[in-house]
Order: C-alpha cells, then structure tokens, then sequence
C-alpha cells in the first residue's frame, strides 16, 4: 500500500467524528495530497488532507495530522469565496479526546466554542465579513488554500479558531517563482500574508493547489511530498 493509499485510509476513519452534518454529498475533488511539515527542533511530521466542491456549491477541506500518540483532524466548509460556513477540530491522544473546537456563523458573527477533557469550556464570538474573513488553525497549513480563491489580494480577517482569535492581514502577489518538489521544479505564484502575528509565505500552482508554505515565525517549512496531478 502506497503513503498516499494509507493517508486516505485514515482520512476516511478519522473525519467522520468531525464531519458536518450540512456537508453531505460527494463533489468534486479539486485538491489532494500530502505535506511534509518541519518544524524547527522536531522531527517532520505529515499532513494529508483533501479539498472538495460540493454539489451544494460550497467547498470542503478536511486534513489529518498522525504523531506517535496522537491525532488531529479537522473539517473546515467554506463558500466560493473561503468564507467560513463552519469548523470542525479534533484532538485525540492515546485515543482520548482532548480538544474539541467548533465555529458556527451568528448572523455577523462567527462563534467559537472549544472543550478539553479536563471539563474547560469556553464560547467567543468574532467579526464575520463575507469575502474577507478566513479561518487559518495554526497547527495545519492546507487551509491557506482559501486564501486566493476569487483572485482575493489585499486586507484579510484571519479567524485562528482554537485561540477564538481574530488579526487583520494583507496578501500580497509577489509573482512567479519555481518550486523544487522532489526532483522536478515547478512554477508556482509566490503569495505572502504580511502584518498580522503569524505572517506566512505561500506557494500556488496555476490551477490554485497549494504547493508550499514557510511560516517563519514558528520555524515551518511545508512542501508537498510530490506534483499535484
């Protein structure tokens, strides 16, 4: 069995616990892969993770993240724009929950309620702008798929969904550069996400998949593991 036979595997056991009822359907995949994610001082680790267009119009992106012990998996739906419907976090650690996140839209709002498994609940609510607000987790790094859908440069509302926090931001084209995946070079548009607390660097091929992402702050290097096909 293949890495990327196994990942999809474990997508399909993993995602039901987080899926939202809303999002039934099949669709359409528009992306599909798996990222080898380093971290500055750990060892890498991989993120799979699948984004679909839904028959309802809107698009679905769940990913995984496996360590020694541990699991995480989310579920994030979105319009054609990256506008958040909703968001769906899990944490498992020797098959123990323990965290659970979730945002759901209020009108205007999104709201945002997370519990662990030592009984801590909380709720917040934050701003929600219709083709400005994205929701980024800061564990995973396949949600920057949203950011250029409808070719969105300018000011950006990032939503980072375990901390119920929100930063504005600015995306900016920097134009074309390669990226080496293994041992083919690809041209891919260079994209930064400046002036918020976490700014990050991305890399888009021209049919929108994301390639690449560093965030420097936290000493993250992501690269898919081969050429989206």
């Amino acid at each position: 069995m293949t890495r990327r036979s196994l990942f999809a595997l474990v997508a399909l056991s993993l995602c039901p616990a987080v899926l939202p009822a809303q999002a039934g359907g099949v669709g359409r995949i528009l992306d599909e892969g798996v990222f080898v994610v380093s971290r500055a001082g750990t060892a890498p680790q991989t993120e799979s993770f699948k984004v679909v267009q839904m028959d309802n119009g809107l698009i679905r992106a769940t990913g995984q993240i496996l360590g020694a012990d541990s699991r995480l998996s989310s579920v994030l739906l979105c319009d054609s724009l990256g506008t958040p419907s909703t968001y769906d976090f899990i944490t498992k650690t020797n098959g123990v929950t323990t965290l659970e996140v979730r945002a759901r839209p209020h009108g205007r709002r999104m709201a945002v309620t997370s519990s662990d498994n030592h009984s801590n609940e909380s709720m917040k609510e934050v701003p929600l702008n219709p083709g400005t607000t994205v929701i980024l987790d800061n564990g995973l790094v396949h949600q920057l798929y949203f950011l250029t859908l409808g070719k969105r440069t300018g000011s950006v509302d990032v939503i980072e969904p375990r901390t119920a926090r929100q930063a504005a931001y600015s995306l900016v084209g920097k134009g074309l550069e390669p990226v080496q995946i293994g041992r083919r070079s690809i041209t891919a548009t260079h994209y930064a996400l400046t002036g918020g607390p976490s700014p990050r660097d991305f890399w888009i091929d021209d049919a929108g998949r994301l390639l690449k992402v560093e965030i420097p702050g936290a000493g993250i290097v992501a690269l898919r593991d081969e050429i989206p096909r």
